[in-house]
């Protein structure tokens, strides 16, 4: 059996205590709940991880391919002030989150922002609507549908509901201001 080297054995190690195993901290709520303090996350532990820094040099990678051409071999204090010059030379603004919600059946993960995988390649894929964060919570009879839409007025949401979902969209004069969620409802309308 060949000998492994130090580094390999570095990597072996940092692969088992992977820093964004989310799943450790949510396999057991009570465990959880018991001790909060026992799951904090050293952000420094991530940020130094090697699996941090292969995801930032993927993700900047797919941003500078998904540039126009005329940036593409520009540094990235180049490319900001190009961008504080002239917005519009970007299109539009592109974001991603998700939010985790701990309920009776467990963990559940919903994500936002206007990127998404298409479907059968998974390559990122940014739409021009923003897909809001969204809550749903049931009280009694009444349905809360609660939505994070910044820079938009009660004027612009347009809503849509069938028995089973609701459906919510904006069209704001402002690029980055227009939204689109399709929501189903825990229980019909």
């Amino acid at each position: 059996m060949p000998k492994k080297n130090r580094d390999e054995d570095e990597d072996e190690d940092e692969e088992k205590k992977d820093p964004f195993d989310f799943h450790k901290f949510f396999e057991d709520p009570n465990k959880f709940f018991s001790d909060p303090n026992k799951f904090l996350i050293d952000p420094n532990k991530i940020f130094q991880s090697k699996q941090f820094r292969h995801m930032f040099k993927d993700i900047f990678e797919r941003i500078m391919k998904n540039l126009p051409p005329e940036f593409r071999n520009l540094s990235p204090e180049e490319i900001m002030r190009e961008f504080s010059k002239n917005k519009s030379k970007f299109g539009f603004p592109i974001m991603y989150g998700f939010n985790v919600n701990l309920g009776p059946d467990g963990p559940t993960i919903d994500s936002f922002g206007n990127i998404k995988a298409k479907p059968y390649s998974g390559e990122p894929e940014v739409k021009k609507a923003r897909e809001p964060m969204t809550e749903v919570i049931e009280q009694g009879d009444n349905i809360i549908v609660i939505c994070e839409m910044p820079g938009v007025t009660r004027d612009e949401i347009e809503l849509k509901a069938t028995t089973r979902s609701l459906t919510i969209s904006t069209e704001s004069k402002d690029k980055g201001r227009n939204y689109y969620k399709e929501v189903e409802l825990p229980s019909p309308i």
